[in-house]
């Protein structure tokens, strides 16, 4: 029998059989793994992407997405690498198969493996016999039949995959029946990366930011200014108001929340939500909330946010808070009107004072005013207000400057309290939150100020009066002009006024004082007037101008005085009324001064029993109160004292203008003068240089001893001298007299007063004769004037009874 060289066909196709097989397990394991990879992945990414969705969040960004997409592929790369590629790479040898089988069919004895082995090609030093192996394989290929390559495998893990991967399967085919826009979605997100978002029940869509408009103005219909996220970022100047708006969709596809919430966290790490306010009714298809508290209030930080309704999100939205730009410093430029500036420089841009504007600055009127307005970062524009006395100044442009960290604006004719608001605007149209307002004060150019005085000059003057003038013109910035005018009134028509005449030309000093004079009789006899009448009239006043040129003249009058022309006799008699005036009130100075003397003579001093009748309330009164009531006393006769020495001046004062104007009228009357003067006024002033100042004094002296003797009764020493203590004798002495120096001091000191006060009276009694004598001499005057003016009244007429008798002659 020939041996056994090569393994039965029978044995070898069952051999290929099984290695097949396995191959086809290995396909099929790393199938099932790699279906169920994918699959589970794209559950696993949609309920990701789909699931925060439908509560309301986001879906995932396209990085998630990406990674998830990393993930999966990286296990696929896994499954085909290890499970596929690494155990079909390895080697299937027919023993290795055979014994495989034989485990599974132990009734082949291991004549499978054994003929396998030995019929092996290129197999040597074996040691078996030839009969005995083809035995063996002969027994084994009889077995063939009975081996199932089924019962080889272990199907537990391709079911377990399987049993995996079906509902998977099943799942994406129910997704892809009834919903294949989810599933195509799904797809496209997941493996396409597509940014289209899941379809929600709601549709929100972000509208923009709405900021009050700030302006110079201060209209109140002003629209706000609407601002749009550029992408999902907005800049909002710090401190605003803004009002966040989005709208919702309502149409028969989309559902509009009952709410929507907004979710934001701060730069700071402040987190909150806040809801949105529902406005008005469905518009266009829109429902429109807004946002217009917290955290948007008082705009201070920059922030994150997010707004929620329903199942719609909009998320990554931005609010940068930008600090808007600010005034920093205001300079003003003023150059002055040219009536102003003298010998300041000249030139049009040359400017006169350049300072930066501080509360209460007030610039002259006329003035050319620059303004320039420094920011705290660059400006676009700025908006701006001029207004004077509540009017808006129009025509007013500002001027950006090239570095744009500046504008400027002028004002050419400043004349009234003005008011500038600004409000810079970034050019990212970025405004300050509430203008700048700045407040300009006038100073106006005042008219001048004259005042006119006539001195020696009463009511009436005769037609060869002398006027003497004293002028008093002040102004601002200088008197241009200056002059006393004239006007005369004819006495012939009545009404009838001249033309003003200018008459004087003062040359101030540098107190703006003059004096001067206006003699009638000379511009009479030059022909400047014409002969003044009695019974016309002529009114003085001055004017005065200054350099005033922008509206018109400033042209100042002082008070006008009005003069009556009459004769040297008529103003005499009017002098002499006034004297009669004068005496009058030099009577009643002396009844007062009589008054104060008897008031001295009752006085009752301490430790003095005055012969008399005393007021029954001081001999009641406590010792305190009677020192009151006489320093009292002794007050009220220094202010009588001091009354009348006013007085008697004011008459000297009188009788010296009554002189005057006899001087100044050229009133021929020297005797008058002399005596007025000499007798009347002269002794006056006397009376008040010596005994009235002697009264005072004695009045003064005897208030001094009054208060000795009080401190002396309280035991006190009023000039703070230290005196010796008495002795107890002289004390006692001093109780028993019951009066002491000081008493004798104060009974002194009045009589003292009572004997200036008789002085002073016997000087007025004195002077008030002299003035009876004067009036009963004025009288003789008047009567002598009287029978002249009945001499001439009957000369008069007795011509017209002679002209009447010699026109009868003719008739």
């Amino acid at each position: 029998m020939s041996s056994v060289r090569s393994l039965d066909p029978k044995l070898a196709s069952l051999i290929d059989q099984l290695r097949s097989r396995i191959r086809r397990y290995v396909a099929w394991d790393a199938l099932l793994a790699a279906l169920v990879i994918v699959l589970a992945g794209f559950w696993i990414g949609l309920a990701l992407d789909y699931l925060p969705v439908k509560l309301g969040g986001t879906e995932m960004p396209r990085s998630a997405r990406m990674l998830l997409l990393i993930a999966i592929g990286a296990l696929l790369l896994f499954v085909v690498l290890r499970l596929l590629i690494g155990r079909l790479s390895r080697p299937l040898p027919d023993d290795s198969l055979a014994l495989l089988i034989e485990r599974k069919h132990p009734s082949l004895g291991g004549r499978l493996v054994t003929a396998v082995q030995l019929t092996r090609p290129g197999r040597q030093g074996d040691s078996h016999d030839d009969r005995l192996l083809g035995r063996v394989h002969r027994e084994a290929v009889a077995g063939v039949d009975d081996v199932d390559l089924g019962s080889v495998f272990q199907w537990r893990p391709l079911l377990r995959k399987f049993g995996v991967l079906l509902p998977l399967v099943l799942a994406a085919l129910l997704l892809l029946v009834i919903s294949p826009q989810t599933a195509w979605t799904a797809a496209s997100r997941l493996m396409l990366f597509s940014d289209q978002p899941w379809p929600r029940r709601a549709s929100l869509e972000m509208v923009g930011v709405e900021l009050p408009r700030i302006t110079a103005g201060e209209q109140d219909d002003v629209e706000p200014l609407f601002v749009e996220f550029d992408g999902t970022t907005v800049r909002l100047p710090r401190g605003s108001d803004p009002v966040l708006r989005i709208r919702a969709k309502a149409d028969d596809d989309a559902i509009v929340p009952d709410v929507c919430t907004a979710y934001y966290q701060t730069d700071a790490g402040t987190r909150g939500q806040a809801n949105l306010r529902r406005v008005g009714r469905q518009r266009d298809g829109y429902q429109a909330f807004l946002l217009d508290g917290p955290p948007l209030a008082g705009l201070s930080e920059s922030m994150s946010i997010s707004i929620r309704g329903l199942d719609d999100r909009l998320d990554g939205y931005r609010i940068e808070a930008v600090t808007p730009p600010a005034v920093k410093q205001l300079d003003v430029q003023i150059r002055y009107p040219d009536y102003l500036r003298g010998d300041l420089p000249q030139g049009e841009q040359v400017i006169d004072r350049d300072t930066p504007y501080q509360a209460g600055l007030r610039i002259r009127e006329g003035s050319r005013v620059r303004i320039t307005a420094h920011a705290s970062s660059p400006i676009g524009a700025i908006d701006h207000q001029v207004t004077q006395s509540g009017q808006v100044v129009p025509g007013i442009a500002p001027q950006i400057v090239d570095d744009a960290m500046s504008a400027s604006l002028s004002i050419d004719h400043f004349d009234e309290a003005t008011t500038v608001k600004l409000v810079p605007i970034s050019d990212d149209g970025i405004s300050a939150q509430a203008p700048y307002r700045y407040f300009f004060g006038v100073i106006r150019d005042q008219p001048p100020e004259v005042s006119l005085k006539l001195p020696g000059i009463g009511s009436a003057v005769t037609p060869i009066a002398r006027l003497p003038i004293a002028v008093q013109a002040t102004d601002d910035y200088g008197i241009d002009q200056s002059t006393v005018d004239l006007v005369v009134s004819s006495p012939e028509v009545s009404g009838t006024v001249n033309e003003p005449l200018s008459v004087f030309q003062p040359a101030p000093d540098r107190d703006g004082r003059s004096e001067g004079a206006i003699d009638l009789r000379d511009l009479a006899d030059q022909g400047t007037i014409e002969t003044l009448q009695p019974g016309g009239s002529i009114s003085v006043y001055a004017e005065a101008t200054d350099a005033y040129d922008l509206d018109g003249r400033h042209v100042s009058q002082s008070e006008m005085f009005r003069l009556q022309i009459v004769t040297p006799e008529d103003l005499l008699a009017l002098l002499e009324r006034r004297e009669l005036g004068l005496r009058a009130r030099l009577e009643q100075t002396i009844d007062e001064t009589q008054t104060l003397r008897d008031g001295l003579a009752r006085l009752e001093m301490p430790g003095e029993s005055v012969s008399g009748t005393p007021g029954d309330s001081d001999e009641q009164a406590s010792p305190d109160r009677q020192r009151q009531i006489l320093r009292l006393r002794i007050q009220q006769a220094a202010l009588q004292a001091s009354k009348s020495s006013e007085e008697l001046n004011g008459i000297v004062a009188a009788l010296g203008d009554l002189l005057e104007e006899m001087v100044n009228n050229r009133v021929d009357s020297v005797d008058r003068r002399q005596r007025i003067g000499q007798s009347v006024r002269d002794p006056l002033r006397s009376v008040v240089d010596n005994e009235m100042q002697s009264l005072s004094a004695r009045i003064a002296e005897l208030m001094l001893a009054a208060e000795a003797k009080d401190g002396a009764a309280d035991g006190s020493n009023p000039n703070n001298e230290t005196t010796e203590p008495e002795s107890s004798d002289d004390t006692a002495a001093d109780d028993t007299a019951g009066s002491g120096p000081s008493d004798r001091q104060a009974v002194q000191a009045r009589q003292a007063a009572v004997q200036a006060a008789d002085q002073a009276l016997l000087q007025l009694s004195a002077i008030l004769e002299k003035m009876l004598d004067l009036e009963s001499y004025n009288e003789i005057l008047d009567m002598v004037r009287g029978l002249i003016d009945d001499q001439e009244q009957l000369l008069e007429e007795t011509k017209e009874q002679q002209k009447a008798r010699i026109k009868s002659f003719f008739d």
